[in-house]
């Protein structure tokens, strides 16, 4: 572990809550790099920045990233990909341990606007009754078109429903809105509710956790909010190859099977249905050059969601050919 992060925060000595920033960094350096300038430009002050690594010693982070921003404060090596989950409850741990009033987890692929983070606290203050509470999300490349403004879990059939995705920016016209959960791209919690309804649930190695997390934040009598004047742009998986990667395909099948038995058992069998149907597509009409790998990975989810395996999956298609 590098960095200089061992001392406690003294919070009694700012007029603002003291946020701790949690940086998952898996490969891309530059983007991560643009995500810490941004930050460096944030109206908000009282914030420190703690890098996870997800992954061996990146030298760079600690002798060059460091001494260039005053914010870092920690960077915690892995040695190896734990995951979303994992990686990000290290960050939350020494943040809680040091005295972060709140907590941010935030995309190393996503740039922010100088006021996001004002904006999400004032909110934060104003409203006990919020647990967790995130920006407006749109596309990096794309400003005006929405990435995540909420979202609604149906239970009955375990399915997400997004609110205003790929629509204009301008037509969503409130103010905050309430939603089932806060995406884990950009995501404010107070260190009350973690202690109420724990940490990520690192069953879910990718896609799902923040769902999961948000639910349980619900459940325990707290309000999730998107609120809309404050945003970020994201570069859409720029670092896990997105949905349509192996790593994608593998663990959104196998998470979303976890999240069935979690939480709609009545939808198991059809969600184990529509894999095999996406298995059977692969097979006789998808001319995807890589069909038969992603055939592999449908088969692997279904089998290691019954055997109770977690963790990243199958080595090999992590491998990059």
């Amino acid at each position: 572990m590098n960095g200089n992060g061992n001392n406690k925060i003294d919070s009694s000595s700012f007029h603002r809550p003291h946020v701790s920033i949690i940086i998952l960094h898996l490969e891309d350096i530059s983007c991560l790099v643009d995500c810490v300038t941004s930050l460096s430009k944030i109206t908000y002050r009282n914030f420190d920045i703690i890098i996870v690594n997800n992954g061996p010693e990146n030298l760079f982070l600690s002798n060059t990233l460091i001494p260039k921003y005053k914010r870092i404060t920690k960077i915690i090596n892995t040695e190896k990909n734990l995951g979303f989950a994992a990686g990000n409850n290290l960050g939350i741990r020494r943040a809680l341990k040091n005295g972060a009033d709140y907590i941010l987890l935030l995309n190393d692929d996503t740039e922010v606007t100088p006021e996001f983070l004002t904006t999400l606290i004032d909110a934060a203050e104003s409203r006990p009754d919020a647990g967790m509470l995130g920006p407006k999300i749109c596309y990096f490349n794309d400003p005006d078109k929405i990435w995540f403004a909420g979202a609604r879990f149906d239970q009955k059939t375990c399915t997400v429903m997004t609110t205003g995705f790929n629509r204009s920016g301008k037509s969503v016209d409130y103010a905050h809105v309430e939603s089932d959960y806060i995406t884990g791209c950009a995501l404010l919690i107070r260190k009350n509710v973690i202690e109420k309804v724990g940490l990520l649930d690192e069953r879910f190695f990718l896609y799902c956790e923040d769902v999961d997390w948000g639910l349980r934040c619900s459940k325990a009598g707290f309000k999730n909010l998107v609120i809309r004047c404050s945003q970020i742009r994201h570069k859409v998986s720029s670092s896990s190859g997105g949905i349509d990667s192996l790593p994608g395909a593998y663990h959104r099948r196998r998470s979303c099977l976890l999240m069935a038995r979690i939480y709609s058992p009545q939808s198991l069998c059809r969600i184990q249905r529509k894999i095999l149907r996406d298995i059977v597509w692969l097979l006789l009409k998808s001319s995807d050059k890589m069909r038969f790998k992603k055939i592999f990975v449908c088969l692997f989810a279904i089998r290691d969601y019954h055997s109770g395996k977690n963790g990243s999956g199958p080595r090999w298609m992590w491998t990059k050919k």
